[in-house]
């Protein structure tokens, strides 16, 4: 049976929101992945910095995002189903755990001065099957900590802290690269990660009872179940197809940032840490306005109209050559690119039975999985015609999904 999605305002969505942090559970959780947020962005910033700063190769240094998504792509339902089956605060706390110790190595990398990037994109690559759970896993431990109803406001609420977090660790991370070298980043990068795992350890849920709980199936079983069930709800369908394009086409512009600030606009680790603060910042404010907005207005449109904008956005920045100019403009593709993601988790995760609500997530994580191919063709346009040219590309086609998006009836009536 799929759960329908009201369009109907909600004049209390305001308050919804904020109720959840009434939750001791919530409060805990948002703390865990808060701190854990802050090592991710700042190892995330220090990989696609040492990458280019060891090999001199834009495509290299796309392709270590590309090395971070592309496990997800086989993964995803497997990590969907973890997130169904096991404790979840468990599954973080492991998750978590494993990304602390790659972060160690990372540093030792670091601090020993490695001149290729290869072992950097390998271990990027094993540290993606430790995420491969990690969304499906907080999406629906929301949910069971403040019901189904209101799990739509308290995953807005929620990131809205991360994003809040990222602005702090993309401008702290810009200026220790910087000073210290990548070493000591990736350093803290783990240990913050470490504390997160102390936090997540913290959090108590009442276990939810799962229809069919009783079936024994292995966990491949359980993966391929739910996709099944998914697959025959046709507007999850649409969701998981928009959230492939958008990934391999929008998302993959950061991969491109390092490029763009060394190459385009003349700056140093410190700038690129700035224009990462600036879609940082942009993710908070959009994050805010989504919490007003996601009760009151249609999702699907306002998904395509989120779409539409992260595409002109891209646009306007490969036009740009002035750095102000490109700060604000980030701002503006960082709020798009967190309202986009939010929007498609919560409309998601409303469109099937509460005990699907893991694997549809990781469903969504297969699909963003593909987002490797993005960094690959970008980067690769990038070392032929230049990065400009690249970042253009990614948003002419995101532009053209976005159209799709709009003559979705699916979407429409959402």
């Amino acid at each position: 049976m799929t759960e329908e999605i009201s369009t109907t305002p909600a004049p209390a969505a305001r308050v919804r929101a904020l109720d959840a942090l009434r939750h001791p559970a919530f409060r805990r959780l948002c703390t865990a992945t808060y701190i854990d947020a802050f090592g991710t962005w700042m190892e995330r910033l220090a990989v696609g910095w040492f990458v280019l700063d060891t090999t001199g190769s834009v495509f290299l240094a796309a392709l270590s995002f590309a090395a971070r998504s592309a496990p997800g792509m086989f993964l995803g339902p497997l990590g969907g189903a973890v997130a169904d089956r096991f404790p979840r605060p468990r599954v973080l706390m492991a998750a978590t755990g494993a990304k602390s110790v790659l972060m160690c190595v990372f540093a030792a990398f670091g601090f020993v001065g490695l001149h290729s990037a290869w072992p950097i994109l390998a271990l990027v690559a094993i540290g993606s099957i430790a995420r491969a759970s990690e969304t499906p896993t907080i999406q629906g431990l929301i949910g069971d900590i403040v019901g189904p109803a209101r799990a739509a406001g308290a995953i807005s609420l929620h990131a809205t802290g991360t994003r809040m977090i990222a602005l702090v660790a993309s401008v702290a991370g810009g200026v220790l690269l910087q000073v210290l070298g990548s070493g000591p980043v990736f350093l803290l990068a783990a240990s913050t990660s470490a504390l997160g795992v102390l936090v997540y350890s913290t959090v108590r849920v009442t276990p939810v009872v799962r229809h069919g709980a009783g079936t024994r199936r292995s966990l491949w079983g359980d993966a391929v179940e739910g996709l099944r069930v998914a697959m025959r709800i046709p507007v999850v369908l649409t969701l998981l197809l928009l959230a492939l394009a958008v990934e391999v086409f929008a998302f993959s512009y950061q991969s491109l940032m390092p490029a763009l600030a060394d190459r385009v606009l003349l700056v140093d680790a410190a700038g690129l840490g700035l224009l990462t603060f600036g879609a940082s910042l942009g993710g908070v404010l959009g994050m805010l306005a989504l919490t007003q907005l996601v009760g009151v207005a249609r999702r699907g449109l306002l998904l395509a109209g989120v779409t539409a904008v992260f595409a002109l956005g891209l646009l306007a920045l490969a036009a740009s050559d002035r750095f102000l100019l490109s700060l604000g403009l980030m701002v503006v593709i960082g709020s798009m690119a967190a309202m986009f993601d939010a929007l498609q988790w919560a409309l998601l995760q409303a469109s099937v039975p509460d005990e699907m609500r893991g694997r549809v997530i990781g469903l969504w994580t297969t699909a963003i999985g593909f987002g490797w191919l993005g960094p690959v063709v970008l980067g690769g346009t990038a070392d032929i015609f230049g990065t400009r040219w690249a970042v253009a590309a990614g948003g002419a086609i995101a532009l053209l999904v976005a159209g799709a998006a709009v003559a979705s009836p699916r979407l429409r009536r959402l």
